[in-house]
């Protein structure tokens, strides 16, 4: 679930994005209004957050560029005096500043229970997938084999933690590396005790208990050393489109040639994830080469 953060004031976009994903959600943070309605198809919100006021502008306009049939709910968080129209049907609640996190939390988790309960019938199979009850169904709808390494193309990192769960509930050992947040990955995988998972995450900036995205021979150190060390190593790279635009294709795809090399010495798995327009022609037939298409 996706949910786009408008507000001028980056503290309050730090405060909201980092208790809305801690709660698994999705985010993104803006604070300009033409940042705003640009996210809205890039970003493609399921709940917005939008301060009324943003740079000193009713930002209600960014409202007017939603189709008029968009499934996209909006929350206005509001100071004292300020009047929220009753006659725009996107909006679904309000809350004042100050707020408090527990009163955001509430509202985005009843108004997203709304939305995944008109969800389509595969969105409700991807979330089975992560309940305990998986174990008994998974092998039917993968049928993915270790050793081999997987390619998928998705705008968003789903089916990519299909894949990871599969392996992880037949006794592999998966290593997830993402440029998310390392909590909400670990969330991922917390119905079953006997599943541990390896995240390492991948920052901008320095950040304690990331690793610089720039920093690629670390990466591999990280890689070797997990391969070297598990009896089932499964390497996944939930969304690899950043890693690539920050060190350029060539370096990305030396990284991932390396990889491949090093399970000739031993038997793994690589899985990744990306937007098919992060890669060129060229880069995709040199996967597809190694790798698998998947899904």
């Amino acid at each position: 679930m996706r949910v786009l953060i408008v507000d001028d004031n980056i503290a309050i976009q730090e405060i909201i994005g980092e208790i809305l994903s801690l709660d698994g959600f999705e985010t993104d943070k803006v604070g300009t209004i033409l940042e705003a309605i640009d996210k809205l198809s890039s970003f493609n919100p399921d709940i917005i957050l939008l301060a009324f006021k943003v740079g000193g502008e009713n930002s209600l306009r960014i409202l007017d560029s939603l189709p008029k049939n968009s499934d996209t709910k909006v929350i206005i968080l509001t100071k004292e005096k300020e009047l929220i129209p009753d006659n725009i049907p996107f909006i679904k609640g309000s809350i004042q500043k100050p707020f408090k996190s527990s009163e955001i939390i509430q509202l985005v988790r009843n108004i997203s229970k709304d939305t995944v309960d008109k969800s389509n019938k595969s969105k409700n199979l991807i979330t089975r997938l992560f309940s305990k009850q998986s174990r008994q169904t998974v092998d039917d709808i993968s049928g993915a084999k270790f050793g081999k390494s997987y390619l998928i193309f998705e705008e968003e990192p789903v089916s990519v933690y299909q894949l990871a769960r599969y392996f992880a509930v037949k006794d592999c050992n998966v290593m997830v590396i993402t440029t998310g947040k390392i909590k909400t990955i670990n969330e991922k995988f917390k119905n079953d005790d006997d599943e541990v998972v390896n995240v390492i995450g991948l920052s901008v900036k320095s950040k304690i208990g990331y690793i610089r995205i720039s920093k690629l021979g670390t990466v591999m150190d990280h890689i070797k050393s997990f391969i070297r060390e598990k009896s089932k190593p499964v390497i996944v790279f939930d969304n690899i489109s950043p890693i690539i635009d920050t060190n350029g294709s060539n370096n990305v795809m030396t990284m991932i040639h390396q990889i491949l090399s090093d399970f000739a010495e031993k038997t793994s798995t690589l899985i990744i994830s990306t937007n098919e327009n992060s890669l060129t022609d060229k880069d995709k037939e040199l996967l597809l080469c190694d790798m698998e298409r998947m899904m």
